[in-house]
């Protein structure tokens, strides 16, 4: 929600009520409670919804995709999801840096995404430990360019950021 994160951004996520963010939106507070289970919510909407987007990609893969392959089809599928609001995707980065529980619920919808790629691979035929290094180093690897897009001052896209991520990840590892 843009009003929500504006309002965490401008002033911090503990000095902001539901009041002041369902004021900022022009709803009640009771609608907004019926929309969303608590103040982190406003802020990790969607998020389910681009969740199934990178599961549906991923699954999509070509069969025998190897399995970055497969994670690089799920991410790349729903970068476009992603791309449509960066403004207030660096708002929201800005508010979760700086705000401990929030990070926390990041790194528990990280964990969630991580272990639908490994379900992925496993399915695929990959052994479930091989799956968890893949999907680890993976999404790693997306937090990553994510962080740099957010960054990028230039307005560089995500699919330029992933690509860099990429081609540093290899430069490394041979």
């Amino acid at each position: 929600m843009a009003a929500a994160t504006t309002l965490f951004d401008e002033h911090g996520y503990d000095a902001v009520t539901v009041g002041a963010v369902a004021e900022a939106a022009e709803v009640g507070q009771r609608t907004l409670y019926r929309h969303f289970a608590d103040k982190e919510d406003f802020l990790f909407a969607g998020e389910d919804e681009l969740y199934d987007a990178m599961s549906r990609a991923a699954a999509a893969a070509p069969a025998g995709s190897s399995g970055p392959a497969v994670l690089a089809h799920g991410v790349r599928a729903s970068t476009e999801l992603l791309e449509t609001d960066r403004a207030m995707l660096v708002r929201r980065a800005r508010v979760i840096a700086r705000t401990p529980a929030l990070q926390a619920r990041e790194r528990t919808k990280h964990a969630a995404l991580q272990q639908v790629f490994v379900e992925e691979l496993v399915r695929r035929g990959h052994r479930r430990d091989g799956a968890r290094l893949v999907a680890a180093i993976g999404t790693a690897c997306v937090g990553e360019a994510i962080a740099r897009w957010l960054d990028d001052a230039n307005g560089g896209t995500l699919t330029q950021a992933l690509d860099g991520v990429e081609a540093e990840l290899r430069s490394l590892t041979l």
